[in-house]
């Protein structure tokens, strides 16, 4: 930043007064004696690093897997505030899941080749979202990315193998088809078991050869969507100088959390070799952030993670909250959509902190160097964006923690635009929508200048672009989901409203299939207690009955239902939750049984049917009621027993399989 003198500034802000016309919230007179006062200077000739963009993640989970169940009109809607220009957040980049059938907090997404050459691009809805985003959106900048992956791709070195690359080929030839052109791809999420070995470099070097060989030469290699190793060795920056063909492999270091986890923004850290590399460094995953607590953190990342480690593209997880109830990041997202049976949904708060940078700049603009810095003595930061033309800039400042209102004073000379400077705001610890993204009129500079009052705990932008706007259709009213409820087949061939939590449960010959091929190469707790299953839902279901009839494929074989279902903690222990569930096997036995959070499931009750009462590829009827504090379990009409059981009163229902294999669910109801 380029600091005027205090003597000399403070006789041009004297000769403002009475000659700039401001709007009504901005300040054109001298701050009173002992204001904090800040001085900025904004110069098009020192054109800094490119801005890569803005964006936020589809996928780490299920987080997006409702909003395909949405009613047109409701589905358009949430879709314009998340993409289209000038409307709502206005991302600038889309990070999608690379489905790999198993869980990866709040669900699992369908691979779309469970097994080697059986490829099925339609499995799925992120290349459908993908699609309808470009829609909005062509200069849309798509990214894709592994957290899990089908167990044929195998490994000893948690899924780093060329068979893997071949997966991801496919994947990106399943999006060509689809017209979807990706520009980013990821390796693994959060996936180095060993650090980066010889073998992760290999076949970062491997992916790059095969990318070029299948006609994907223009997608870029972003490694290694991990954390920072800034005080301890081992980050990939330090291998970059001695791994030559390594080097020229990855195009942009994608970290995650540079700004703390949970990120507070406050203190953004990359080793020095990032620094050093030339290479664009990327804050990947601002991870967790909750709608209250971490907006402010969000604004401060926003700004300081280019301050002070000069992060050119962020990406916020999840870019949406839209899944059954009772999931662990329901209260994260830019906009809130668990409900497709009534339409309604809420943009929050967290949109309108990304749209004070999305909707001010495009990617390709530049950074404007001395254009970023502090606010002074706890006041704030703020950074800067010019056009490649130079026929636009726009300033972001954010005074989350300022102890009390101050004022700016900015200088605009050497080549940019001193026309009308158009501002708006975002009230940081306000609940009330109508303080988000509050249009404050426009400011006219007299000589280039300007000043402005700045209110403590706000994101504020300036700008000489047009086209920003906010969205403000009717939202229908929040109401439970109605019962009784029918497993019907949707856009992504998955069952309306069914969240898959691990494995996948697709629509195959006009019935529900678990179609998970083999254990997958898991993201997290690699253990053989895992097991499919899905869950539909809504908060408050209390007293009701799950009901499905169900073929076995192969001996051996179990499956069953689940009541009462609630999942609350992101621990990456997908077959630990609070819930009943019964289970059939193939040997006639049943088990009713309790689990738990934090400890094994317990057999509350345990029995055999009549022999031959369960067959391979004979349909056996399972229902599950729950009533009061009273279970009551029956196989073909059948009771098997009551218990009672007063631990859960309330969750989703569901479906679970025991194992990996081809389970089919003829029918799937919920009924009072």
């Amino acid at each position: 930043m380029r600091l005027w003198s205090t003597q000399v500034l403070g006789a041009a802000v004297v000769a403002l007064t009475g000659i700039l016309a401001v709007a009504p919230s901005a300040s054109a007179r001298p701050a009173p004696s002992g204001a904090h006062v800040a001085y900025v200077t904004l110069n098009g000739k020192r054109v800094g690093p490119a801005f890569q963009g803005v964006g936020a993640i589809s996928g780490g989970g299920g987080n997006s897997r409702l909003l395909v169940d949405y009613p047109p009109a409701e589905q358009q809607q949430i879709l314009d505030y998340l993409f289209k220009p000038g409307y709502g957040a206005d991302l600038q980049i889309l990070k999608l899941e690379i489905g790999g059938d198993a869980y990866a907090t709040d669900g699992s997404e369908v691979s779309v080749e469970q097994t080697k050459g059986n490829i099925n691009c339609n499995a799925g809805y992120e290349f459908w979202l993908a699609k309808k985003a470009v829609a909005l959106n062509p200069h849309l900048q798509l990214y894709g990315l592994q957290w899990n992956a089908p167990k044929w791709i195998g490994g000893s070195q948690g899924g780093w193998t060329q068979a893997d690359i071949g997966y991801i080929i496919d994947w990106l030839s399943c999006a060509a088809q689809d017209g979807l052109t990706i520009k980013y791809i990821g390796g693994w999420n959060e996936h180095l078991p060993h650090g980066i070995t010889p073998t992760i470099m290999q076949w970062f070097v491997n992916l790059r050869a095969q990318l070029n060989a299948h006609g994907f030469k223009n997608v870029q290699i972003a490694a290694v969507d991990s954390f920072a190793k800034v005080s301890k060795p081992g980050d990939i920056s330090s291998f970059l100088a001695g791994h030559p063909a390594f080097r020229k492999a990855v195009s942009v270091l994608a970290y995650h959390n540079l700004c703390r986890y949970p990120a507070t923004g406050n203190n953004c850290e990359v080793p020095l070799a990032a620094r050093r590399s030339g290479k664009p460094i990327w804050e990947s995953e601002i991870g967790a952030l909750r709608e209250t607590t971490g907006v402010p953190a969000m604004a401060r990342s926003l700004i300081n993670a280019f301050i002070q480690v000069k992060a050119t593209g962020m990406i916020e997880w999840p870019l949406i909250s839209s899944m059954p109830a009772n999931l662990p990041e329901e209260d994260r997202g830019l906009v809130y959509a668990p409900q497709p049976w009534s339409g309604h949904y809420s943009v929050n708060q967290m949109t309108w902190v990304l749209a004070q940078t999305t909707q001010f700049t495009q990617p390709g603009w530049r950074h404007i160097n001395g254009g970023s810095g502090s606010l002074g003595d706890g006041y704030g930061t703020y950074t800067s964006y010019e056009s490649p033309s130079h026929n636009a800039w726009s300033l972001v400042t954010q005074t989350s923690q300022a102890p009390g209102s101050q004022t700016i004073t900015v200088h605009v000379d050497s080549g940019l635009p001193t026309t009308a400077v158009h501002v708006r705001s975002t009230n940081l610890n306000s609940g009330k929508s109508g303080t988000w993204f509050f249009n404050r009129g426009t400011v006219h500079p007299s000589g280039g200048t300007f000043s402005y009052t700045l209110k403590p705990g706000f994101i504020y932008s300036f700008t000489t672009s047009s086209g920003q706007g906010k969205g403000s259709p009717k939202i229908p009213a929040s109401k439970a989901i109605p019962l009784p409820y029918t497993a019907t087949p949707d856009a992504s061939n998955e069952p309306t409203d069914l969240g898959p939590q691990d494995g996948s449960f697709e629509y195959v010959g006009g019935n529900i299939v678990q179609t998970t091929a083999g254990q997958p190469v898991f993201w997290q707790n690699a253990v053989s207690t895992r097991f499919p299953y899905a869950v539909v839902g809504d908060n408050g279901w209390k007293n009701y009955t799950v009901k499905a009839t169900i073929t076995f494929s192969a001996s051996g074989q179990s499956a069953g239902l689940i009541s009462r279902f609630t999942h609350p903690k992101a621990n990456g222990i997908a077959q630990q939750f609070y819930g009943y569930q019964l289970t059939v096997s193939t040997s006639g036995t049943w088990k009713l049984i309790k689990n738990t959070v934090g400890s094994k499931a317990k057999i509350l009750e345990t029995g055999n049917l009549p022999a031959n009462s369960v067959q391979v590829n004979t349909p056996v009827t399972l229902t599950l009621a729950a009533s009061g504090d009273t279970l009551t379990g029956t196989v073909n009409g059948t009771p098997i027993k009551s218990i009672t059981d007063r631990t859960y009163t309330t969750g989703d229902a569901g479906i679970s399989t025991g194992g990996w294999y081809p389970v089919q669910f003829n029918t799937l109801t919920v009924t009072r």
